[in-house]
């Protein structure tokens, strides 16, 4: 009996045991799991930087109001990016949310010395965040290996740092990424196999930037700008030749280009128009890059400027080809350092469904692309058409010879997005309204002078005044010998929403031989005729906004 008693009590103790390990092990994980995540609560976090001395009483209501206005992150994220703030503010007296800057702390390095000791300070400030529970060991063992090596010179850098790289992980967590990356294998972007190491990828922590994405798209090319030598005799059409690759059928021959001065700023740069033969065409473009630096050798380099437009050339093959593919430019976000930025660009060729699948919010948040045009109608011979039909029905009857070649040449160059656009490199042909922000004080004014400009000699309007009436805005002239006047709305901005009425009213008010019209999906106003009108309708030469004959 007493042995049974002995037996019982032992499987008694036993259980007892193995049921204390169990919470014992689960203690331990809930701790472990609260330490790498979760340590503290927000109030307690901001004791502890208190305690710590890394802020003072009076900055906790800043902390306070971060964690309010930033609840889309973590408290981690909103505290750190606080105590940023903070840190900037005192040290340099910049607010981060009404100013706009960028910090760079240079190439130099303090001697042996002076970094040994700041060194010693930034242990110790690590540390305590650390103790707040504001850090992942992911993030604390990168950021002590970074002051072990000398990486930063400063408190406030080594935290923008840490404020960075915890956000970025924290958006690339597992449960967020995941989603997107079956989204773009749904969609044809990643494939079978892509996808598989992707999914592995993410579930393992080894996507440390959303720009790490391009390793598993298809048609998709990363550039790396240092690369590239200075000469632009040499990185012009090598960047050029390495864009081509992408896709089959993109290959060149007769690479030239020139430099074209831009003065649209108030410091005078450059342009590049490139030229090359493919499939026995000749296309144009003229980049969106605009650079006025050059190296010692009087170089421009590929670092120089916004290169990553120099693709679009490519996209006018593809329109002649009727491919379904067009290649765009790809901004990741959380990307990588802002060093990189500067340093690649990437591009990826996709389909008109495929690139729409980017503008989904689940994505666009971590990859965006550029806006491309897949008309199909877009190709060079009918443009080419075009251009003569438009010169046929007389819009270019008041330009020269000379300057109409001109601006033919600038349209082959031009990035094609819609036909009507291309109007725009013919002066006076068309005008569009956006233009008067260039002239606010009078800005109705310059928009009634510019509208008769475009009308050949048909509307002459003289004695143009603009006067503020209240919140309103009155605009007089005078047209064959009869005063006019026009009372528009500006109190919720400067352009009347009646203003498209007003424009199309013009033609009857001064008995005009024509009309305005509205280009469709434009700002930009044309005058045409009767005659012409009925010819562009007749053989769908211009796309218009609501066209109707005057009668």
């Amino acid at each position: 009996m007493g042995e049974a008693i002995l037996s019982i009590n032992y499987i008694t103790m036993f259980i007892f045991i193995a049921a204390m390990k169990r919470c014992l092990i689960i203690l331990i994980s809930l701790c472990g799991l609260f330490n790498k995540v979760c340590a503290q609560s927000p109030s307690a976090a901001i004791d502890s930087l208190i305690k710590y001395q890394i802020i003072t009483v009076e900055d906790r209501p800043v902390l306070e109001k971060e964690l309010k206005e930033k609840k889309h992150a973590s408290y981690r994220i909103a505290i750190l990016g606080g105590v940023e703030s903070i840190m900037l503010q005192k040290k340099f007296h910049i607010d981060l949310h009404k100013s706009s800057f960028a910090i760079s702390y240079g190439k130099g390095h303090p001697d042996k010395k002076s970094q040994d000791s700041i060194n010693v300070s930034l242990h110790i400030l690590l540390e305590n965040i650390k103790k707040a529970g504001l850090l992942t060991d992911r993030v604390y063992t990168y950021t002590l290996k970074g002051i072990d090596t000398g990486r930063y010179v400063i408190d406030l850098q080594m935290i923008g740092t840490i404020t960075e790289m915890s956000s970025r992980l924290e958006q690339l967590a597992s449960n967020k990424l995941l989603p997107v990356a079956e989204d773009l294998h749904k969609n044809g972007v990643v494939d079978d196999s892509s996808f598989v190491r992707l999914e592995n990828n993410i579930r393992n922590g080894k996507i440390e930037s959303a720009f790490q994405l391009n390793d598993y798209c298809k048609f998709d090319k990363v550039v790396d700008l240092t690369k590239y030598p200075d000469d632009p005799d040499v990185w012009l059409e090598q960047i050029h030749r390495d864009i081509a690759s992408i896709l089959p059928g993109l290959n060149f021959t007769n690479f030239s280009y020139t430099t074209i001065p831009d003065t649209s700023f108030s410091i005078p740069g450059v342009r590049f128009k490139v030229s090359l033969v493919c499939n026995g065409h000749i296309y144009k473009y003229t980049s969106l890059a605009f650079t006025n630096y050059k190296n010692r050798q009087g170089k421009i380099g590929p670092g120089d400027l916004f290169v990553e437009d120099f693709y679009r050339i490519f996209n006018k093959v593809l329109t002649d080809q009727q491919s379904p593919l067009r290649l765009h430019s790809v901004m990741f976000s959380p990307g990588t350092t802002a060093e990189d930025h500067f340093r690649y660009f990437s591009l990826i060729a996709l389909s008109a469904e495929q690139a729409e699948g980017f503008m989904k919010k689940l994505n666009f948040s971590y990859m965006s692309v550029s806006m491309e045009s897949y008309d199909t109608t877009l190709t060079s011979k009918n443009i080419s058409n075009a251009i003569a039909e438009w010169r046929k029905m007389g819009l270019f009857a008041h330009l020269s010879d000379a300057t109409i070649a001109k601006a033919t040449d600038k349209t082959e160059a031009d990035n094609l997005f819609a036909m009507n656009g291309l109007l725009s490199n013919f002066p006076q042909v068309v005008y569009s309204i956006d233009s008067a922000i260039m002239s606010p004080d009078y800005p109705y004014v310059t928009i009634l002078s510019r509208l008769a400009g475009i009308t050949r000699g048909a509307f002459n309007p003289t004695g143009i005044t603009q006067s503020k009436v209240k919140e309103d805005v009155e605009l007089k002239y005078l047209s064959k010998g009869i005063s006019h006047s026009y009372t528009f709305n500006t109190a919720n901005g400067w352009v009347d929403t009646k203003f498209v009425t007003f424009v199309k009213r013009l033609s009857q008010e001064n008995n005009l031989p024509g009309n305005f019209y509205q280009l469709a999906y434009e700002d930009s106003f044309i005058y045409l005729t009767n005659e012409q009108y009925i010819y562009a309708q007749k053989n769908k030469l211009l796309n218009l906004e609501g066209a109707t004959t005057k009668r």
